[in-house]
């Protein structure tokens, strides 16, 4: 009751108390329209939550999140897991650059000179292309993002091959400290998070460390020096519009993660002290212990130890053995746990733990088919346009540059073929593939491509494997130009007859 509803139920109970009534009425029809979520009752009473863009809530956290989910993966099994798996559905060996010009020629001279190059691309001299891609989306995943620098090599250091080489580098060396949310005057571009923006967000350059802050000491710190957006490659997941810098994909999970590290410490800890025989001695104060004591070698306090199988007279002392519960809900809430770990990293529990004890054909394949969709949007949406794109561009370039491609008005033309997706059951889904192309839902090149293979080179090898066969005069039951199961093939007469009958 308000001050107003007390003054007139001064003069008048039966309308104050009417007044009040109504006014209650009202509060709770006003609750009512609202959204439970939004609203500020005991149930979202600990709820909180910011109004703050993508980058500024990345910005408070994202190196924290980082350094934390690197611990998470050096000491938990799941997160290295989770690391490997995802590498090796999205990335695996290595997404094939594959030349699609129109022209035999010119599509065999690219991918010759690729195939030289990319076994030479890593800078460092480690890394094959391939084994650089899945280094660097590894380190995308664990530390939310990475950068891959384009740089130029002597045509003497480049041995014949296409003169540019990769280096791949982790987000720390993204120099965070050059953020400055206001333009300076007279400049439409913008720094944020070592990142520079132009008026309309288009990325312009990163300022990056010449060397990894953690091996930087008091003495020896550099300045972070500016590299164009064309000279690197800035790999990340962008989840909200906006965003400039990753995070880490633990970052739903490390909670729960870590959590979970301590359930199976401490169901590690309760299953030795229960498989332990521990005896508590009552004596009163000052008494001599019944046991022989000695000192701890580090602690130098005194112990009392119990060894297996003794028996010993205590005397007037009274000593009680321990008797510990053997019940625990370890296992459900392990199991629990682990799902929504597995659910929080965009994977099947089985991927995350290897337990198939309880999968079926039908289960693994309906958990695979939402997986493979989530995978392609890596792919597609995040490592093939922030990374390989950007990487054909460039080997094109300096390919042309250096004669060793001959320019051409339309350039080189090339497609991407990410890994084979493993069949569950390869024969039935195989044979859903082949009834795929022959209805025309799917054509022979991407059903070759899907299998991880250049469809030109596929039958390129077919082509020349058949060839030597037929020129020794040896039958194959693999030929796929002859019937399955070494059945005869049809006499030209048998053949015409048959279609005659059709007619």
């Amino acid at each position: 009751m308000n001050l107003l509803d007390k003054f007139v139920s001064v003069f008048s109970p039966e309308s104050g108390v009417r007044r009040a009534a109504a006014r209650q009425s009202l509060e709770a029809y006003e609750r009512r329209r609202d959204y439970a979520a939004a609203g500020n009752g005991r149930r979202n009473k600990g709820w909180k939550a910011r109004g703050t863009s993508a980058t500024t809530e990345v910005a408070a956290a994202f190196s924290t999140l980082r350094d934390r989910a690197r611990e998470f993966c050096r000491n938990s099994p799941f997160g290295h897991r989770i690391l490997d798996v995802m590498t090796a559905h999205v990335v695996g060996t290595g997404i094939m650059t594959v030349p699609d010009t129109g022209s035999d020629r010119a599509d065999k001279r690219y991918r010759l000179a690729r195939e030289q190059w990319e076994e030479v691309s890593d800078r460092e001299g480690v890394l094959d292309y391939g084994g650089q891609q899945a280094l660097l989306f590894r380190s995308m995943l664990e530390g939310g993002d990475s950068v891959l620098r384009m740089l130029p090599v002597s045509m003497n250091d480049a041995v014949g091959s296409v003169p540019f080489r990769l280096l791949g580098l982790e987000g720390d060396t993204i120099d965070t400290t050059r953020d400055n949310v206001l333009s300076p005057r007279g400049q439409s571009s913008t720094l944020r998070l070592g990142i520079q923006v132009g008026e309309w967000g288009e990325r312009q350059g990163l300022y990056l460390h010449r060397r990894h802050p953690g091996d930087m000491g008091v003495g020896n710190i550099e300045a972070s020096v500016f590299v164009e957006w064309r000279d690197a490659c800035h790999l990340y997941r962008p989840l909200r519009l906006g965003q400039l810098r990753g995070v880490t994909v633990f970052a739903p999970i490390l909670l729960s993660g870590q959590e979970i590290q301590d359930l199976m410490e401490a169901a590690i800890i309760q299953q030795r002290t229960q498989a332990s025989f521990a005896g508590f001695i009552k004596r009163p104060p000052g008494g001599a212990s019944p046991f022989a004591t000695k000192k701890d070698e580090v602690s130098q306090d005194r112990i009392t130890t119990i060894k297996p199988g003794q028996i010993q007279d205590i005397g007037e002392a009274e000593i009680v053995f321990a008797n510990p519960s053997s019940q625990s809900v370890f296992g459900e809430a392990y199991m629990a746990g682990l799902m929504s770990m597995a659910v929080g990293a965009g994977l099947t529990y089985d991927q995350v733990t290897g337990d198939l004890r309880q999968a079926n054909y039908s289960s693994l394949r309906a958990g695979k088919i939402e997986f493979r969709r989530l995978v392609e949007q890596q792919q597609w949406q995040v490592f093939i346009p922030m990374v390989c794109r950007p990487v054909d561009r460039r080997f094109e370039e300096y390919a042309v540059m250096s004669g060793i491609l001959p320019a051409r008005r339309e350039g080189y033309r090339v497609r991407h073929v990410t890994p084979a997706i493993e069949p569950i059951d390869p024969k039935k889904d195989l044979e859903a593939d082949i009834l795929a192309v022959r209805s025309g839902r799917m054509s022979p090149q991407e059903f070759i491509s899907s299998w991880g293979r250049d469809w030109r080179q596929n039958v390129s090898d077919f082509a020349a494997f058949f060839s030597f066969a037929d020129a020794n005069k040896v039958p194959l039951d693999i030929d796929p130009r002859r019937p399955a199961n070494g059945a005869a093939v049809p006499a030209p007469q048998d053949q015409q007859s048959g279609e005659n009958a059709n007619g």
